[in-house]
């Protein structure tokens, strides 16, 4: 199966520029042989995947929330154990954003509620097409619990019919994808991933500028979360504090296991004699 994904991915890079050329741009409507690519990255990636996928709303959120289960995995089994050489090994998939074929097909070059919100539309259109086995293990939307979940919450309902108010631990979309918001901790109405960092390590300066958790800011002064995730975050992993993740982490764990019990085949009858 991986030499057929590299085969389609060459192909649909051959087609892109061709098209390019011909005046074309890279996000219009996919073609007939486009979206065959994209339901067969669909039913290997996330239908049939061979373990739990994790898709955050960006590649900062991924760094986060390696390191957060790397430093806490004795306590998140489900999420990451031992290998055989004593190392700690994550158990689940976090999904990359790259700028690259697979990305685009799927809709998830950028992550976002935009591109998540259309993603859970495409995966009922598709896998509902789907007859072999697969949904072993879940696909988990991450996500934001702020204003900008207003988009996902609506795709949930569209494709579920469960209106969603962001307190839930969990919910089940559809098929194997399952969405978790970011907890509201203390009253709170709205969280995002960064609120579980302790502010000490929010209060870092880089550069001479401050950290700021918008998506704008001022950049003469002030750093975005590209920085603060890979200049912050990821060189000080072993002394930085992830305990406020873990309400976060009970619920991804609750997501999985929740599949994992829902899916298990039924024990064999047994007959006395």
């Amino acid at each position: 199966m991986n030499q057929l994904h590299g085969m389609l991915g060459f192909i649909d890079g051959i087609d892109i520029r061709n098209k390019q050329n011909a005046g074309e741009g890279r996000d219009r409507n996919l073609s007939k042989k486009e979206q065959i690519y994209q339901r067969f990255l669909i039913f290997k990636n996330f239908f049939s995947a061979e373990a739990p996928v994790i898709l955050c709303e960006g590649e900062t959120d991924n760094v986060y929330l390696t390191h957060a289960i790397r430093r806490l995995a004795a306590e998140y089994q489900d999420l990451a154990g031992l290998n055989d050489k004593g190392k700690i090994q994550i158990k689940v998939r976090l999904y990359k954003y790259r700028h690259s074929s697979t990305a685009r097909i799927l809709g998830l070059r950028d992550g976002g509620s935009s591109s998540l919100n259309n993603f859970i539309a495409t995966y009922k259109k598709e896998t509902a097409k789907f007859k072999a086995p697969g949904q072993k293990h879940p696909v988990v939307i991450l996500y934001d619990n702020d204003s900008g979940a207003k988009k996902i919450r609506n795709g949930i309902k569209q494709a579920s019919g469960a209106t969603v108010t962001g307190n839930e631990p969990f919910v089940h979309v559809v098929s194997n994808l399952y969405a978790v918001a970011t907890p509201l901790l203390n009253g709170a109405q709205e969280s995002k991933i960064e609120d579980f960092f302790e502010a000490a390590i929010k209060a870092v300066i880089v550069d001479g500028k401050s950290f700021s958790e918008e998506n704008e800011f001022e950049a003469a002064t002030q750093y975005g979360k590209k920085v603060f995730a890979h200049k912050v975050v990821r060189p000080n992993a072993d002394t930085v504090n992830f305990d406020g993740f873990r309400p976060l982490l009970n619920n991804l764990v609750l997501a999985i296991t929740s599949h994992v019990a829902a899916n298990q085949a039924p024990a064999a009858a047994t007959v006395n004699p």
